[in-house]
């Protein structure tokens, strides 16, 4: 009997998502008062919001981490985070067309959502170290300072553009932005977006072959063979 709905996120991974989110949009916002006077001084002047904004900062990677080191809540979280690394064909077919590729047998992310964690794990990374570089005057040069600093408000600008569009497309999907509260998603929506992981969680190979290529490698050759030898 085939399930409504089911788990696409667990309680770890969504604790990961918003705490993530959290620090992101503290470090955001408090870079935006810094840059803006009359609002650094309504909030109470730039040295709190600068504290605010290095500490919000050194805190967004610490939720994957944590979540990634507990044995047993963060298997989920792992497993994603693995398919989240591992890119196939599909993948690649949905970056072209830019998801409207025809029958296009996405896993649980698409190519889209793939890229996406990839940029993010890496802004992180990268606005942390420039971000260290920045705050430490007296153990880096003038220069070092600058350039991180170019850096730093060039991956501060995509990321506000990135997440925009990331907050945009969850308001146009309520279903998929509701199993990141919930947990869970309809069968409805898993046929839809993601058929090659609702095979996976059903136990099935409904995929049909869409070209020649794909035909062929279909065909279990030893089976053919062997029909051939008995005729």
């Amino acid at each position: 009997m085939e399930k409504e709905y089911y788990p696409r996120f667990d309680l770890t991974e969504r604790l990961v998502h918003w705490l993530t989110a959290l620090f992101t949009l503290i470090c955001i916002f408090t870079a935006v008062a810094l840059k803006i006077p009359q609002i650094m001084v309504d909030l109470g002047g730039r040295t709190p919001l600068r504290i605010l904004h290095i500490f919000s900062g050194f805190l967004m990677p610490v939720p994957i981490i944590v979540g990634f080191i507990l044995p047993k809540s963060g298997k989920a979280l792992r497993k994603d985070l693995k398919t989240l690394n591992w890119w196939d064909k599909e993948d690649k077919r949905w970056l072209r067309s830019w998801g409207g590729a025809k029958s296009l047998w996405t896993g649980k992310f698409n190519g889209g959502q793939k890229a996406n964690a990839a940029f993010s794990g890496g802004m992180i990374v990268a606005m942390l170290m420039t971000g260290i570089v920045m705050a430490s005057y007296s153990l880096f040069p003038l220069s070092w300072r600058q350039g991180a600093t170019f850096v730093h408000n060039s991956l501060a600008l995509l990321a506000i553009i990135i997440i925009a569009g990331h907050i945009s497309y969850a308001f146009m999907e309520p279903a998929s932005h509701r199993s990141m509260a919930t947990g869970m998603i309809s069968r409805k929506w898993a046929k839809k977006h993601s058929p090659g992981w609702l095979d996976e969680l059903e136990g099935t190979s409904t995929k049909p072959p869409s070209s020649e290529e794909e035909f062929l490698e279909s065909i279990n050759v030893e089976d053919l063979v062997n029909k051939s030898k008995i005729k």
